[in-house]
């Protein structure tokens, strides 16, 4: 965010100034008192505490005022709403003299982060100013937080958009409206809010109904009608899928794994390239073919695409493939979990075990957020973890359980991941291969963290 005055802040948010000088010179914003830097502006916002308790500590780390709803012991400007106030400076910032990047929304039940690293990828590899949504950042904070963040000289934003509730979307959408539209997936995941897949679709559709008309929307081939907006005329539409069919305008050919990573070769009607990506598991060709879609959206070719693949790396815990002690092969996408994306980690690693010989491990916490068939989808990864012939099958958290009842092979069950690394580690033997995948809210990243520490290659 380029410097800005209080006083014009105030204009921006509806807020009154009390204390400090209104000509002070914001650039940039925060909301975690721990992380405000010089010269920004902390927005107390309410959650579990109340962000204004927080405000001194913030003054102290050199916030040049707080925006909060009451007047405080140090500079304020005072709204009714923190939050609506921070989404407001965001989408005034937007539309700024000198700012206007073009923004891309990416959305999907799954797949969204890789999307977004690959797609930011092949654009920096093209020469374009990039800002990118950075860790989860992908809600009604911190959408508009990473919007803030961008570089002035930015060319194109780069912003998932997550959903738990019908509106998020098209809420995120008037904060910062998209004019390339992606969708990776639809799966069954936040189904205790949206209630069924058709629900889930319908959120996702919001996306697409937000475009303009001369937007372009990217999705897989075969996706509800609700979820990509039929209804909503759009200068261009780019469907992709593994296969070449009839209604797919990207798909591939000659999928392989190797061990530097994924090789396939992308086709766009009659032009192809060849795609050499450092990223492991076939799971990942679709959100590779939905930021290649983005690009194309954006007026690159298919060859600056496959060069720019080339360049990505994945935001941690996403496909992480590393070593440990006794030639332990473990792989780690313990960041999030859905019923789909848990069963393509079994598949891919079951695939590796077996052309390596290794005995399987499946290390798997609780799927959150699945409403009243939360028992059922965990019990369908249990059988599918059964026909992979899985060696051994360790259950982390509350929910994990229901993986068991469908399991005959050996079980390990842990209440957390913090006992689950001391059992695991006790449990593993030389060339084991680990897959690791659960929801954020079990903490597997705490559980990775121990093995790669005692178990740490010397």
């Amino acid at each position: 965010m380029r410097p800005v005055p209080l006083h014009q802040i105030a204009d921006v948010i509806g807020a009154t100034l009390v204390g400090g000088n209104a000509k002070t010179l914001s650039h940039g914003v925060a909301t975690d008192s721990r992380m405000v830097r010089e010269g920004e502006l902390f927005f107390a916002l309410r959650g579990a505490t109340d962000g204004a308790d927080f405000a001194p500590e913030a003054h102290l780390r050199g916030a040049v005022a707080t925006v909060a709803d009451r007047p405080l012991d140090v500079p304020t400007l005072v709204v009714e709403d923190p939050l609506a106030a921070l989404q407001a400076l965001a989408r005034w910032n937007l539309r700024r003299e000198g700012s206007s990047p073009t923004v891309v929304g990416i959305t999907g039940s799954v797949g969204k982060t890789t999307t977004k690293d690959a797609l930011a990828a092949i654009l920096r590899s093209s020469g374009k100013r990039v800002s990118a949504t950075a860790g989860n950042f992908n809600n009604e904070i911190g959408l508009p937080l990473t919007v803030l963040a961008a570089d002035e000289r930015t060319e194109i934003l780069v912003l998932e958009m997550g959903a738990t509730h019908r509106g998020d979307i098209e809420h995120l959408c008037s904060i910062a409206p998209p004019q390339v539209g992606i969708l990776t997936a639809i799966s069954p995941v936040h189904l205790d809010s949206f209630g069924s897949l058709e629900g889930v679709a319908a959120a996702k559709g919001e996306l697409a109904m937000a475009l303009p008309a001369s937007g372009t929307f990217v999705s897989p081939s075969g996706a509800a009608d609700t979820a990509t907006g039929q209804g909503r005329s759009l200068a261009r539409r780019i469907r992709f899928a593994r296969d070449n069919t009839d209604c797919a305008e990207l798909w591939i050919s000659d999928l392989e794994e190797r061990e530097e990573g994924l090789r396939f070769v992308v086709h766009e009607g009659d032009d192809e390239a060849e795609v050499r990506c450092p990223v492991f598991g076939t799971h990942l060709v679709e959100p590779l073919l939905a930021a290649i879609g983005g690009a194309l959206a954006l007026g690159l070719s298919l060859d600056e695409c496959a060069r720019g693949v080339s360049r990505m790396r994945r935001t941690g815990l996403r496909g992480e493939v590393y070593r440990l002690r006794d030639d332990i092969l473990v792989y780690d996408d313990s960041y999030n979990a859905s019923p789909v994306a848990t069963a393509a980690v079994l598949r891919y690693g079951a695939e590796g075990a077996r052309r390596e010989g290794r005995r399987m491990i499946a290390v798997l916490g609780g799927m959150f957020e699945l409403g009243a068939n939360a028992r059922a989808y965990h019990r369908e990864i249990g059988e599918l973890a059964e026909e992979l012939l899985v060696d051994l099958l360790v259950c982390v958290g509350d929910e994990a359980r229901w993986y068991a009842e469908t399991f005959s092979g050996e079980i390990l069950l842990f209440p957390d991941a913090e006992a689950a690394a001391d059992g695991l580690r006790e449990a593993l033997r030389e060339r084991d291969y680990v897959v690791v995948k659960g929801s954020r809210g079990v903490r597997l990243d705490a559980l990775t963290r121990k093995l790669r520490e005692s178990l740490a290659l010397v």
